[in-house]
């Protein structure tokens, strides 16, 4: 998991970096880093203004059942992900942005994050039969102990 996380952040870099190159050829390298400012400053508003109560809303979420409460925090946590990936220096990250503020996208986001964060009741764990093996209760007692048996 952590291979495959590490490779797409390295392939977003290399993407950002091939993006930039292109539209600075495109429009020209000042005018490149300046749209690239002024995106990280729209990423700044919608964090701020908006974002702000949202950001507030979808911790008192959060906190109140746990990564459940994501699910009912999700307008709030798609503005909290539209305003870090524009702050965020690259175009790719931008574009993902800006797409994240537009209301179609969102409700259709929202539809599918709704169905993608399901709740289990506090404490269950679901494993099939080949993951788990049955273990006495003295040998759970056993290791509990500080010292070991006595």
């Amino acid at each position: 998991m952590v291979k495959w996380f590490l490779l797409a952040v390295l392939a977003l870099v290399v993407g950002e970096v091939v993006t930039f190159f292109a539209v600075g050829a495109a429009i020209g390298i000042p005018q490149a880093l300046l749209l690239m400012i002024v995106t990280s400053c729209i990423g700044i508003l919608v964090l701020r203004h908006p974002g702000r109560s949202r950001i507030e809303r979808l911790h008192a979420a959060v906190s109140k059942a746990g990564i459940s409460g994501l699910e009912g925090g999700r307008d709030a946590f798609l503005t909290v992900s539209a305003g870090v990936l524009l702050l965020i220096p690259g175009f790719l990250t931008d574009a993902a942005g800006l797409l994240l503020l537009l209301p179609p996208l969102r409700s259709w986001l929202g539809r599918r994050f709704h169905g993608a964060v399901r709740t289990q009741p506090t404490g269950v764990v679901d494993l099939d039969p080949n993951q788990w093996n049955r273990v006495p209760e003295r040998q759970i007692d056993d290791q509990r102990r500080p010292n070991g048996p006595n």
